[in-house]
């Protein structure tokens, strides 16, 4: 069964066209994130499914159903924000149990329902406490047992983690992704972070000025971006692009690249894609984690800059082809700026972009 389809949805403001043309289809128990920059349209998108805005064209399906002209309340749906919404009168229970006394969910229903969440969520021995005597991320927990209780077709979280500060963001992460792998309930997630995306998601679309410019897995997605934005958006520190010209040499088909030593090619084999662009300038996008050190003849020799250890890696950022470059190295291969570092590319994993249309093509 279809969880939620999105079909040639558009939403205008006036002369401003917000979203345009969105088709998304996932199944039940799916994860979907809806990622892009400030202003790309996803929370529009996530306004148009809850029922909060009408699309100016085009349907939103809900387990099947055309939900167009159904009121939010009649959804099926459980919305989680990045404000908590909770009501500082009433202690974690009552807030857990207000949805289901609206709608008139027998006491002794409601009670089994709060004590399985709260444990579900480890929150038992909160459930007396106002919310201004909680934390940001059980404050969260709350909001989140709320939606729970409704046991929805659909649980819809708006930003939930971007109040919170970076350590809690991240144990907060991994409570909603094993909340998830239990419950195999359907989740569409808007963030603009990109790691709360590749680590939530089993579908992830990359939006970007009202269209969305790549749906897929998050791996699909990082390996193979549709386009430039796509790529410099997935990945931190994101893909380098590196500017060259492709060229012949006897039967290969590569680019040549330049550091400060003996210029290299890289040859681009079973890519046909190329064949027909020998000559031309594009963009070679490659990976920080692409690039190894090592003494061989198939090594760049780069310019250190500057180096910015993290613990478990190094970033060492140099120039080819004219441009800054950065590789993500193991600490103890690092060598300070000044000194010339040996680097191999990890060729079969580095992709080409037309440098016109941002396009990948090989």
């Amino acid at each position: 069964m279809g969880a939620l389809a999105i079909k040639n949805v558009t939403k205008s403001f006036g002369d401003t066209d917000i979203l345009k043309g969105i088709n998304i289809d996932i199944e039940a128990g799916e994860f979907l994130i809806l990622v892009g920059p400030s202003g790309c349209g996803k929370s529009t998108l996530m306004n148009i499914i809850a029922g909060l805005e009408q699309p100016t064209s085009g349907e939103v399906h809900i387990a099947d159903r055309l939900v167009n002209n159904v009121a939010p309340k009649d959804r099926d749906i459980a919305m989680v924000f990045q404000s908590y919404a909770l009501y500082p009168t009433m202690n974690v229970r009552q807030n857990i149990a207000f949805g289901m006394e609206t709608r008139g969910v027998p006491k002794a229903e409601q009670n089994e329902i709060i004590a399985r969440v709260a444990k579900m969520l480890q929150m038992d021995h909160l459930l007396d406490r106002k919310p201004s005597a909680l934390s940001g991320g059980q404050r969260q927990r709350v909001a989140m047992g709320r939606a729970l209780a409704r046991d929805p077709k659909l649980f819809l979280f708006d930003e939930p983690l971007s109040n919170l500060d970076a350590k809690l963001r991240v144990e907060m992460r991994v409570e909603i992704k094993q909340l998830h792998q239990r419950l195999k309930t359907t989740i569409v997630y808007v963030t603009h972070d990109q790691i709360e995306a590749m680590t939530l998601g089993d579908k992830i679309a990359v939006m970007k000025d009202g269209i969305i410019q790549q749906f897929g897995s998050p791996q699909d997605i990082y390996e193979r971006p549709s386009n430039m934005f796509v790529a410099s958006f997935i990945g931190s520190p994101s893909m380098n692009f590196i500017p060259c010209h492709l060229v012949q040499q006897g039967e290969q088909i590569g680019v040549t690249l330049q550091g400060n030593g003996v210029p290299l090619f890289v040859a681009l084999n079973n890519r046909p894609e190329l064949k027909d662009r020998i000559g031309q300038k594009v963009v070679l996008g490659v990976r920080p984690e692409q690039w190894d050190v090592a003494e061989s003849e198939h090594a760049l020799q780069c310019q250190v800059k500057i180096t910015e250890p993290t613990g478990p890696d190094t970033m060492v950022y140099s120039e080819v082809n004219g441009v800054e470059m950065i590789a993500r190295i193991h600490p103890r291969a690092a060598t300070g700026p000044g000194t010339s570092l040996p680097l191999i590319l990890d060729v079969k994993k580095a992709v080409v972009f037309d440098p016109e249309t941002e396009l990948r093509i090989a």
